[in-house]
């Protein structure tokens, strides 16, 4: 990964050798030009399939993200749990 940083003129890189959580790549939002999923996780481009990790903060904070991951994971299945029971889903 590094080497593909610096290739497309990536610097002052930082390198974690232990664990680390993965965010971004799929931002939350209102409007599908600049997010990949909307406020409850729901793709917009691909409509049966809900994103309920990391990769759904744009970016990471001061903090370890594991309980707001575990946070948007339950309010994203209590979503979609009361989209069944509405029929739907």
């Amino acid at each position: 990964m590094r080497q593909a940083l610096e290739a497309a003129g990536g610097r002052d890189l930082w390198h974690e050798s232990g664990t680390a959580h993965l965010l971004g790549t799929c931002r939350m939002g209102t409007d599908p030009r600049h997010s990949v999923t909307n406020a409850e996780g729901r793709c917009w481009d691909i409509p049966n399939l809900w994103i309920c990790d990391g990769s759904l903060f744009p970016t990471s904070g001061g903090v370890n993200p594991s309980l707001p991951i575990q946070a948007l994971a339950c309010r994203i299945g209590d979503r979609i749990t009361a989209m069944v029971r509405r029929g739907e889903l």
